[in-house]
Order: C-alpha cells, then structure tokens, then sequence
C-alpha cells in the first residue's frame, strides 16, 4: 500500500478549495491576469495600460479591433514573447499557479 503524503494531501486539499472559489469567477479583468509584476518582468511596462497605450486601446472592443500582426509585433518589440498567444499562456499560467496555490 502506498504511503500516505499529509504535505501532498494538504497541498491539493488546497488546491481544491481555491478551484472552487474560482469557479464562482465568470471574467478576469486584463489587470489580474497581467499584474504589475508579471508586466514589469516580461515587458518594459508597469501596467497592461500603459503596454497597450501605444496600440490606442482603451476599451476591450478597441483591444478585439486590433490586427493580430500589429498586436503580434507590438509584443515581439516590447516583450519577451514572440506572440500575442506566448504571452498570454504564460500570464494564465502565472494567474492560476497563484490562484490555485500551486
């Protein structure tokens, strides 16, 4: 019979409870997935904002009007990800890690 891991056993207990809290959550505003910390060490901004400034974005449907290739490029010029879908996997991944306590 296996052996019995309580820091495991407590680790995903809290892994659980943490998921259903966030299963009440239906959006994540653009400011928790790319907090000041994830922007600071990926971009050479403080805030999501002042990364999208440049790109005119001041609403979501002005950020869902622009041009993959430009969102794309601007990420490639100002971050260290290639493209708009590497920077926001590796902001879910960040978000959820800490959301879950992973």
């Amino acid at each position: 019979m296996p052996k019995h891991d309580p820091k495991l056993t407590n680790q995903l207990s809290l892994i659980n409870s943490n998921a259903a809290k966030m299963s009440d959550t239906t959006e994540i505003a653009f400011t928790d997935l790319f907090p000041e910390t994830f922007m600071k060490i990926h971009t050479n901004c403080t805030s999501i904002e002042e990364f999208l400034k440049p790109l005119s974005v001041q609403t979501n449907e002005d950020f869902a009007k622009i041009p993959s290739e430009q969102l794309d490029k601007h990420i490639q010029d100002n971050t260290n990800f290639d493209n708009w879908k590497d920077m926001q996997h590796s902001a879910w991944f960040d978000f959820l890690s800490e959301r879950l306590g992973y």
